[in-house]
């Protein structure tokens, strides 16, 4: 891409391959009044964009930003150019001065229906951490790499670049290199890879830009990894001690001086050559200035369970503490052996002798003791509110999509956190308190969006009303629309707020890479309690129908406009199934998915009360 100023006109300008089969996509998206948009395709001729737009908007959730999307018939392959101008003349004042700054003033996206050229691109490391070395390998196929047979284009790449754009909106682009020493596998195999080392916390964008030649056709294709790192200065000495206290043993794994007071902590429990059980949780820190730790707890059930009957020798195995806000790993240990004084040796020896093998496992064995506000007996003699439903929106949502839906719900709870972007962690945190502030002492909960695995959270880490309601009495959370896999589209929407100024932000554990890091938490006994609902548009060829045009160009296929068909799948959830010509929200082809009068009276009907 080129830009100019000269006088009082300005320009951008840059050249784009086309590939396509039948049709290219452009959108254009732009706070700035008065620029004007142009191509001139491989021939030279100008492309009459005006009698080919289509006026639509860019869903931010519930926000709706304007767009223009041009939708090219049968298009030239080969070298396209778009052109943006503006002049002093017709453009704002006040757009005039944001001209002035670097920060970009449009946005623009070019789409073709070529699914025979496809650009898979991973990142390099998980441990997305100050000071350690990150960056994304890419390959080109001939098909998406979870597919069987998918071939790889090692020799049709002419150039491979990624940019970053770091937290305070500045931009690096360096070349990718398939030489077998930048993270991208073996030399000339036709995967390329760049890394860099952040050197501040914060939001990162990596984009990765392909571009070759396949046969006569030459393509460019791109993704993005919007990440977020975090410090790593909290780490595990390698020393644990365990105390045994009635049919409980309570590790202690020490830490250096760790910047933050919460955590979440995993690791495999191990006797010898026996796998006993995987621990882990939400864990505070505790312990003195000299000594600090997180403490996991095992029920002795398991140990029996698995053959034990002698006080053995534990160890944990692949063990990990992550971040709190975005489960990133900040200390990893293989295994760390765990020390048990004489006194507790003595005491655990008695009690696995003592305690009969458990016929099932239990809730106990699961997630330990419940706490007594949430025990049956005193759910029976309380006086806060039983049977209720909380019904939870999504991302940057400036209303609760339910209460606008027109459904007559039984006793419900709309919980509003207006235009926020926040983790699951802290949305789940602001459901609990939303639901103890209105005495709610049992529940369940239907979810729009972001809302669904909040839900799963939230019954996964925290004791909750949730925990007081019985499957027996219904289901106990349900979703629609809900990005349980993360979102293609997420860093585009986050780039395309920030371009407009709605300053919902971006938010990791709705990205591809951050839900993979959460969902690695996630029990299966906490998944089986929630069911899933989908909608799409009408599933047939992309041009053919779509909930929202410019988005398609971000998102995989079929999708509701927001969330793709495919990462709203929760695994060993419950998928009620998909119903078409429904869209996520507001301003797209087809009604918004929460006012579908009978998936909400099966919704309201099976609600666990």
């Amino acid at each position: 891409p080129s830009s100019s100023r000269v006088g009082a006109e300005y320009s951008w300008s840059a050249q784009l391959p086309c590939d396509a089969d039948n049709s290219l996509v452009l959108t254009f998206l732009s706070p700035v009044e008065g620029l004007v948009l142009a191509l001139t395709d491989p021939s030279g001729n100008q492309v009459p964009l005006a009698s080919l737009a289509t006026p639509t908007t860019f869903p931010l959730d519930t926000i709706e930003v304007p767009a223009t999307s041009y939708t090219i018939p049968n298009p030239i392959n080969g070298v396209y150019k778009v052109e943006v101008t503006g002049s002093d003349d017709v453009i704002k004042a006040s757009d005039l001065a944001a001209l002035a700054t670097s920060d970009p003033d449009a946005f623009i996206m070019w789409f073709n229906d070529n699914y025979d050229v496809v650009l898979n691109t991973q990142l390099t490391t998980y441990s997305l951490t100050v000071g350690s070395d990150m960056g994304v390998a890419a390959y080109v196929s001939d098909a998406p790499s979870n597919r069987l047979g998918a071939r790889m284009f090692a020799d049709s790449i002419a150039s491979a670049e990624m940019t970053i754009t770091f937290p305070n909106g500045s931009e690096y682009t360096e070349n990718m290199h398939d030489d077998g020493l930048h993270a991208d596998a073996d030399p000339n195999d036709g995967i390329y890879g760049a890394v860099f080392v952040p050197t501040r916390t914060g939001s990162y964008t990596m984009q990765s830009t392909l571009c070759g030649k396949t046969g006569d056709s030459v393509f460019i294709r791109s993704t993005q990894h919007l990440v977020t790192v975090v410090q790593d200065n909290a780490e595990y000495t390698g020393q644990a001690t365990a105390t045994v206290s009635a049919d409980t043993i309570t590790v202690s794994l020490e830490l250096t001086s760790p910047p933050a007071a919460t955590y979440k902590a995993y690791a495999e429990v191990w006797s010898g050559d026996v796998s006993v059980c995987w621990i882990g949780g939400v864990v505070d820190v505790t312990g003195t200035t000299a000594t600090q730790v997180v403490q996991l707890e095992i029920d002795v059930q398991w140990l029996v369970l698995a053959g034990l009957t002698t006080s053995s020798p534990l160890s944990l195995r692949n063990v990990r503490l992550q971040d709190l806000e975005t489960s990133i790993p900040v200390s990893l240990h293989d295994d760390i052996p765990v020390q048990i004084p004489a006194a507790h040796a003595a005491t655990l020896q008695r009690v696995l002798l003592s305690t009969p093998v458990p016929a099932f496992i239990t809730e106990k064995m699961r997630v330990g003791a419940r706490p007594l506000m949430f025990t049956p007996e005193y759910v029976a003699n309380t006086t806060g509110q039983v049977g209720s439903t909380v019904f939870l929106h999504g991302y940057c949502s400036k209303t609760n999509p339910w209460s606008d839906s027109g459904y007559a719900f039984a006793d419900p709870y709309f919980f509003l956190n207006p235009g926020a972007s926040v983790s699951h962690d802290t949305f789940a945190n602001l459901v609990n308190t939303f639901a103890t502030a209105n005495n709610l002492q049992s529940y369940s909960l239907v979810a729009h969006s972001q809302g669904g695995p909040v839900s799963v959270h939230l019954g996964n880490y925290y004791w909750s009303g949730l925990d007081t309601t019985l499957p027996s009495q219904g289901r106990i959370i349900q979703s629609v629309g809900s990005p349980y896999q993360g979102c293609s589209g997420a860093g585009s929407l986050a780039g395309i707020g920030k371009l407009f100024g709605i300053a919902c932000g971006t938010n990791h554990d709705l990205t591809v890479d951050g839900s993979k890091l959460w969902l690695a938490g996630i029990s299966l006994y906490f998944r089986q309690k929630t069911y899933f609902y989908t909608t799409t548009y009408k599933r047939n060829q992309f041009f053919g129908d779509y909930c929202n045009l410019p988005i398609n160009s971000v998102l995989n296929w079929p999708n509701d406009g927001t969330s793709e068909l495919t990462r709203t799948v929760l695994p060993g959830a419950y998928n009620v199934g998909n119903t078409e010509q429904w869209c996520h929200t507001t301003g797209m082809k087809y009604k918004p998915q929460c006012s579908d009068p009978k998936r909400n009276a099966e919704i309201n009907k099976n609600a666990a009360r």
